[in-house]
């Protein structure tokens, strides 16, 4: 009991402190510091530049498949998560009418990067380098599906917009594929040491700032909790609590998913993780209101803060 009480408050710890830097940035955002206007530059900045930067040089530079085997199984255990928690969420939201199509992707879609790499480079700082490249091996199949599904239900029927394959790539994405091919062709050792070395000089950027542009992005919301508590209530439900349950049934069936602490990690905060933030941009992109999933997504923060800490000190505890 002991050693899951110390787990608990040394995760809480890290959450917290993201926590403070997220309230940070919305506070600035609230009291109109910071324009509407940069909170934009700054979120495309860290995902055109700083992220994929840190992609590209935690890939070139530290990904030797022969010492990582099962790498492959990280993209395809994504797939597969979001595909059980799309399964469970049709009867979870059956009787919630038109709103299902908001609340559905935010119960099963999470934050893969921009929440879970501060909280890895927090609790692991000694083996952040390899936290990271799980996070960017497991995001393959995660960002694609994230906007392929998210536009799915958000787009507003009728609209007739048509589908581009190039909706599913981003940079990140982008930066992926270029250093995976470098690294699967063998071409890693021609790439000019000083371009690594920049890559890695702008991606050590992308932790902070993508933390700021979370909270920054959370300070751009309209939020009615009185509202939206209810639905909100089903959603935190099966993000925060059915899908890390449903990580850790995964890990007891597969000794692979819990091989190493690096590994354990990763899963448990993937499965805990709360609702992506992109969700937001989805619907201001595509739907008329954005305010409940907004609300939705704010409320699954605050419960995480006391979720994730639990189930990492379960997981830790089970699988030591």
């Amino acid at each position: 009991m002991n050693d899951l009480l110390n787990q608990f408050l040394v995760v809480f710890q890290a959450v917290a402190q993201i926590g403070l830097v997220v309230l940070f940035a919305g506070w600035l955002v609230r009291r109109q510091i910071l324009p509407a206007s940069g909170v934009k530059l700054i979120s495309d900045t860290v995902i055109t530049v700083f992220l994929p930067c840190l992609i590209f040089s935690h890939i070139v530079g530290g990904f030797y498949p022969a010492e990582f085997k099962g790498w492959w199984i990280l993209p395809l255990s994504s797939a597969v998560l979001i595909s059980i928690g799309w399964a469970i969420s049709f009867p979870l939201f059956s009787r919630t009418g038109e709103a299902r199509r908001e609340l559905m992707p935010a119960a099963f879609l999470q934050n893969a990067a921009y929440f879970i790499l501060p909280l890895g480079k927090i609790i692991l700082p000694e083996q952040f380098d390899e936290f990271a490249r799980y996070v960017f091996l497991f995001i393959l199949a995660h960002n694609p599906l994230l906007w392929l599904i998210g536009k799915h239900y958000f787009l507003k029927r009728g609209s007739g917009e048509p589908f581009h394959w190039k909706q599913l790539l981003s940079p990140p994405i982008y930066a992926n594929i270029i250093a995976l091919t470098l690294v699967a062709t063998g071409a890693r050792p021609y790439v000019p040491t000083f371009v690594v070395d920049t890559a890695t000089f702008l991606g050590e950027g992308a932790v902070p700032l993508g933390t700021f542009a979370l909270g920054a992005t959370l300070g751009t919301i309209h939020i009615n909790f009185r509202r939206y508590l209810k639905v909100a209530g089903l959603v935190a439900f099966q993000k925060l609590f059915i899908m890390p349950l449903i990580v850790l049934g995964a890990m007891a069936l597969v000794p692979w998913l819990r091989s190493s602490p690096v590994l354990i990690l990763l899963f448990i905060l993937q499965g805990a993780s709360p609702c992506a933030t992109s969700l937001i941009l989805q619907s201001k992109s595509y739907s008329e209101d954005s305010e409940r999933i907004g609300t939705i997504i704010v409320i699954c923060y605050i419960v995480c803060t006391f979720s994730i800490p639990l189930w990492v000190a379960i997981s830790s505890t089970l699988y030591p």
